[in-house]
């Protein structure tokens, strides 16, 4: 079969796959016994991620056949098919006055609960992946699985920790079911700011102990981007106070929206013009605790490398952790950097068909990598590069001392490396 729809990353969807595949789980069971070669097998849930889809290599596309959303009689728990986007879920649950946290995009299908689930409301709400109660699906082995959280510990408690975090090397997860939270309206408030705003804006965010959170991105302008519920008074005001301190800020706007299916778009202000042609990506993404008195010397650097980027698409973001997203038990999930207060992802881009532009768009995400990496050694695996010489460091600075747990997994239940490598 052909896609069912475009891809939204580009480099994904200009590449030249073996084939499409689309199917129920137990159609899809019956072709992993059968052999699905050649080897990995490509997952597109949302058609978001680099690596949705490559050349040469079948890809999964789970945006035809699983697409169910089942809401629960009280409202307070969902179902959702692997193929439906965050902003279908969002769209569906606001009608009943309901939600989930999504990211500061809600483009992203359901590996971005799969991998974490990094909201703008996770120091409120936590991770979207801690709304997770039930999982159905099929094992690299062909195995299907339907599993809910577990109570003890027991066999399952291993399975369930590792498809929390590191289910793309393990398993086609096709069905997802989560706790819901009632729709809340947000405050949120953008802004234009200077390198020296946004080093009070993250000394200040840093000391906060309410629902707002702190989001940048730096670009040709660096954009600040803050988000909280519209009933929490102490983090309102907050804001006001934050924004009082930074003083003059261009393009600042404060808007009032019914959730997050209405935010705003984040990163448009950075850039005065949208960028021409056709751009392909890679996005790498980090994680640490609070900078403090370490972010000066981080920022001088940062600078030099904003001024030395090869391309106008290169860039370098962050969002605010914390809170809540902490309070989750390390053995839980392969989440394990439940003490980050920070996720900064840097982005190399260059035109497509460009050999050198990748090659130098590379060389620059490999340097700020590395920079930002002395700050934040954590990884979080929204986007897994198997296909890149990072892969393997990522996973040990994702996974840690849980890596071997996660190989014992993998051995059982993907023994013949039907998907990403660990």
């Amino acid at each position: 079969m052909t896609k069912h729809a475009a891809l939204w990353n580009p480099l994904a969807n200009d590449s030249h796959p073996a084939g499409w595949i689309s199917s129920d789980a137990i159609t899809l069971s019956n072709l992993i016994r059968q052999g699905i070669q050649p080897s990995p097998l490509m997952v597109c849930s949302g058609g978001t991620s680099s690596r949705c889809a490559a050349d040469g290599l079948w890809t999964l596309d789970l945006r035809a056949r699983h697409r169910q959303m089942v809401i629960s009689e009280a409202g307070d728990e969902v179902e959702i098919g692997a193929g439906l986007s965050m902003a279908e879920v969002l769209e569906g649950l606001q009608t009943r006055g309901r939600s989930i946290p999504v990211g500061l995009s809600t483009v992203p299908g359901c590996g971005f609960v799969l991998t974490g689930g990094i909201s703008p409301l996770s120091r409120s709400q936590g991770l979207a992946m801690d709304h997770i109660v039930g999982l159905r699906g099929v094992w690299g082995n062909g195995d299907c699985f339907e599993l809910s959280a577990p109570v003890s510990p027991h066999e399952e408690q291993q399975q369930w920790r590792g498809l929390l975090g590191a289910a793309p090397f393990l398993a086609i997860v096709t069905a997802i079911r989560l706790r819901t939270q009632e729709l809340t309206p947000l405050v949120i408030w953008r802004s234009i700011g200077s390198a020296q705003q946004l080093s009070i804006a993250m000394e200040v965010a840093e000391q906060w102990n309410h629902s707002a959170s702190l989001q940048w991105t730096w670009n040709e302008r660096i954009e600040l981007f803050i988000v909280c519920f519209a009933n929490d008074a102490a983090a309102i005001k907050a804001v006001e106070s934050l924004k009082t301190r930074l003083g003059h800020c261009p393009e600042s706007s404060m808007t009032m929206v019914p959730g997050q299916h209405a935010q705003p778009p984040f990163g448009s202000l950075a850039r005065s013009t949208d960028l021409q042609g056709r751009i392909h990506t890679e996005i790498v993404s980090k994680l640490g605790p609070a900078w403090g008195q370490r972010w000066p010397a981080l920022m001088a650097e940062l600078e030099q490398l904003m001024r030395r980027r090869p391309h106008p698409g290169c860039q370098i973001s962050a969002q605010q952790l914390g809170g809540k997203s902490s309070q989750v038990p390390v053995s839980r999930t392969s989440f394990l950097h439940r003490d980050a207060i920070w996720k900064p992802w840097c982005t190399a881009a260059w035109s497509a068909g460009d050999t050198k532009g990748r090659d130098r768009a590379l060389e620059w995400l490999w340097q700020t990598n590395n920079l930002v990496s002395d700050y934040c050694p954590g990884a979080h695996l929204a986007q897994i590069h198997p296909h890149l010489s990072c892969h393997k460091a990522e996973l040990h600075d994702a996974f840690q001392d849980w890596l071997p747990g996660l190989n014992q997994l993998k051995t059982h239940h993907d023994p013949h490396g039907l998907l990403p490598p660990l």
